[in-house]
């Protein structure tokens, strides 16, 4: 259980920062490094949650993760 405060820690962070080079930096090549961090830190704690068998969790990392990617992908 302690590991998965990390990765939603992570995922925050991450999330954040992702929002902030939307705003301010779109266009630019970080996007690809931004994409894939929130694709990876979403994945494993749709991972962690599914293990831990907190079905709700898993399916709002599963939304959140498509959320801070949609901007890009219809961006592409």
């Amino acid at each position: 259980m302690r590991v998965a405060k990390y990765f939603q820690i992570a995922f925050l962070v991450v999330g954040t920062l992702t929002a902030l080079e939307f705003i301010f930096l779109r266009g630019m090549f970080t996007w690809l490094i931004v994409v894939t961090a929130v694709i990876v830190v979403g994945s494993l704690n749709v991972i962690i949650n599914i293990k831990d068998k907190e079905w709700l969790q898993a399916s709002l990392y599963i939304l959140s993760t498509i959320a801070l990617c949609m901007g890009y992908f219809t961006l592409a």
